[in-house]
């Protein structure tokens, strides 16, 4: 069985979250997306509203995606701060005969190095590192440490492993960005690349108000 983890902060969940969940669910046959709100991220700052509220929209955009797709409580149920390390090796033990994928942005490995005992993390995963617009394939690699450049394959060349590869993976840009949106919505609350679920809650609730 393949099982997929996308993993952020989500803040809020946008379209361009949701195509990145999408693209790769059908490119790599994933039998299971789990969409991960982290609870306290270690790497942000800002207006980061509460998890649970958080929590809640992923929820809402997972159930419109279709039935492979679920949203994981794992970090926000935590206490902490959300390291990566921890919440691969719990889904490690949860599926042991699975072939796990982490996916994530280009832009986000290229910091690699920064994150919590990083080089354990391939011991648990495979990486599905997705190229959408910011930042070459060529310009990540020159930002890794040059031990990871070995476990670099594109996705024909996958061939079942359930850890330690890193797949270079390319899909069609998507021009969005949580910042953005957080800034369109505290200038005049407009939509904003946003889907409707998320964009009628955020309403509701009076989320990312410039008087906040």
């Amino acid at each position: 069985m393949r099982t997929a983890l996308f993993g952020g902060t989500f803040n809020p969940i946008h379209i361009g979250h949701l195509a990145l969940a999408e693209k790769v669910a059908d490119s790599f046959k994933i039998d299971r997306m789990l969409l991960i709100p982290s609870k306290i991220p270690p790497h942000k700052t800002g207006n980061v509203i509460p998890s649970d509220m958080r929590f809640e929209m992923v929820r809402m955009c997972a159930k419109l995606l279709g039935e492979r797709f679920h949203v994981s409580d794992f970090e926000t149920s935590n206490e902490g701060v959300s390291y990566t390390l921890l919440t691969l090796k719990h889904f490690r033990e949860k599926y042991p005969e699975d072939e796990i994928f982490f996916a994530c942005g280009a832009d986000i490995f290229a910091t690699i190095e920064k994150w919590h005992r990083y080089s354990e993390l391939f011991d648990y995963v495979n990486f599905i590192v997705v190229r959408r617009s910011m930042i070459s394939f060529g310009k990540m690699l020159e930002a890794v440490p040059e031990w990871l450049h070995d476990k670099v394959i594109t996705e024909d060349q996958y061939s079942g492993e359930k850890s330690g590869k890193i797949i270079l993976y390319e899909m069609p840009p998507v021009d969005v960005s949580s910042t953005d949106i957080r800034d369109a919505l505290e200038a005049s609350y407009r939509k904003a690349n946003l889907p409707d679920v998320v964009y009628e809650y955020i309403s509701e609730n009076g989320l990312y108000r410039g008087d906040e």
